[in-house]
């Protein structure tokens, strides 16, 4: 019996993909197909042939998996063989027969490979010079020089050439991660998609060139910035920092993925910064599910670091997510208010808003506040009178009770900041987080809280000029209307003025290689 298509039975291969999950073996798989076992600890196992250093999240059920030579190649076991599939059936085709494969194997026990061939590591082959060619940040990223010349970013970034390249063809851009002294021990490497010889497929060019993964990228330290803020790639920060940047912003990658030995790393970079008055964190992780998950990961970690008899987990399994907050003896006696704090938060808009009541379960114990939710619906699941996603109220309201400083996040329309940068070039307005009247322009556009404009025309309209007061505002009528700044609910940066102004911040050109971008 031919099996159905996707479209006409998507649950029929949800249920096959979770049982691929669950049932494969998936060190066993890579063992058997010439990975070798190169690492082992409590929490993970780590494999490698002449491509990919696969690191298995063994305490994870179902188990993990990511890529350090690649660090979109994350997930679990039935993403790893969509990577390496034809296609999404072919990708079920096999993973179906690997979860009947017996492995006659005895008593056999993987052990760690010790190789006496003398090998080049990857740091040992590509030579890291200073930014003289930027073409791929500037032409398939969409970022603007000043912004790789600004104060934030100079000197921070770097070309990478491969020891054969002795002519400087491929000019990939590197990140260094740094360690707390602020001395580069690692770098992600990024260029155009390539086509690998081995299968013909086009594949991403990323790579980190040693295992020191917990060491990360950032922005050049201040002692007093007003915003932390945090995302996933390099790229992201850059990307944010042309859209929303400020000068006094301190930034930081997680370059691609979460795990305790980063957050440990992030905490002893950003706690003398958390002392200053008025700081805000924000995330500005991407817009898709992992993205999600970094944030609830992150935030816990923040708020274990910032108080003392608290401790808070989240674990998250088959889209759903259990996030457990755990009081010591001494102040569970807040239990019963914190709930009920947290409940008035999620529920004072969703009880007038009945298809979203209920997206939350918030549990009290005895010694702990239990809050469980899918992560798929509160994502999708819009507040009408908030106009934010349930997600972003859960996470406000858990940040507020629990964390001493501001702390939100901010989602790119697209899948990442560097999505939205590059559809900004394509068009001419863009939508800014808030509306703030000291950054409304000529030229710009507004949108009215009410549905419709002046004379029931069209709510969005095109400011032709300030006023202490407001604005006044074109909406295609004979005459312009005076818009008090209370009205206004959105603010549509004009791109060309934007680019004009990011432009006026370039720093004057000097003898620094970084400056003279080719």
């Amino acid at each position: 019996m031919q099996s159905p298509n996707y479209g006409d039975n998507p649950q029929h291969y949800k249920n096959l993909i979770a049982q691929i999950n669950e049932e494969a073996n998936f060190p066993m798989y890579l063992h058997q197909n010439g990975y070798k076992l190169v690492q082992q600890s409590a929490g993970s196992m780590e494999f490698q042939n002449d491509e990919d250093r696969i690191v298995l999240q063994t305490m994870r059920k179902p188990m993990t998996y990511f890529n350090r030579n690649d660090s979109c190649d994350k997930g679990l076991f039935f993403k790893y063989l969509l990577q390496r599939s034809a296609n999404f059936y072919k990708a079920i085709e096999s993973g179906l027969e690997i979860t009947n494969r017996t492995y006659d194997l005895g008593n056999t026990v993987i052990k760690i490979t010790k190789s006496n061939a003398f090998l080049k590591s990857l740091e040992e082959k590509y030579n890291i010079v200073p930014l003289r060619n930027s073409n791929y940040l500037r032409i398939h990223r969409g970022i603007c020089k000043a912004t790789i010349n600004s104060p934030l970013f100079r000197g921070r970034i770097f070309n990478a050439y491969h020891i054969r390249d002795n002519g400087g063809r491929i000019a990939n851009i590197a990140f260094p991660k740094y360690d707390l002294a602020g001395d580069p021990k690692n770098y992600i490497l990024y260029n155009k998609p390539y086509r690998r010889r081995a299968d013909n497929k086009v594949k991403k060019f990323r790579l980190v060139l040693n295992q020191k993964d917990h060491f990360l990228f950032h922005s050049k330290i201040m002692a007093r910035p007003t915003r932390i803020i945090f995302g996933e790639s390099g790229i992201d920060l850059l990307s944010y920092q042309e859209l929303h940047g400020k000068k006094d912003d301190f930034y930081v990658s997680f370059g691609g993925n979460v795990h305790r030995e980063k957050l440990q790393f992030f905490m002893q970079l950003i706690t003398p910064m958390l002392q200053n008055k008025g700081l805000e964190l924000k995330s500005i992780m991407d817009n898709d599910i992992s993205g999600h998950e970094y944030d609830l990961k992150i935030f816990t970690a923040l708020i274990n670091q910032n108080n003392t008899d608290l401790y808070a987990e989240a674990s998250f399994k088959n889209g759903n997510v259990s996030l457990s907050i755990h009081y010591t003896e001494k102040v569970r006696n807040r239990i019963a208010s914190h709930k009920n704090l947290l409940e008035e938060k999620l529920t004072s808009d969703l009880r007038r808003d009945n298809h979203v009541f209920g997206l939350v379960r918030c549990v009290g114990f005895s010694d702990k506040l239990l809050l469980e939710f899918s992560l798929q619906e509160v994502i999708n699941t819009t507040h009408i009178i908030r106009q934010q996603n349930v997600f972003k109220t859960l996470l406000d309201a858990i940040n507020g009770l629990y964390l001493p400083f501001t702390a939100n996040i901010h989602k790119s329309n697209g899948k990442d900041w560097n999505d939205d940068l590059m559809v900004s070039k394509k068009t001419k307005f863009i939508k800014m987080e808030k509306v703030v009247p000291k950054e409304l322009g000529i030229g710009d556009q507004i949108e009215l809280k009410s549905p419709k404009g002046p004379e029931g025309a069209t709510n969005k309209g095109t400011i032709k000029s300030i006023k202490p007061n407001g604005v006044e505002c074109d909406f295609g009528l004979t005459y312009t209307y005076a818009i008090p700044y209370l009205a206004i609910v959105s603010h549509f940066k004009n791109t060309a003025f934007l680019s004009r102004e990011r432009e006026d911040e370039r720093t004057k050109k000097n003898d620094n290689l970084q400056n003279h971008i080719a």
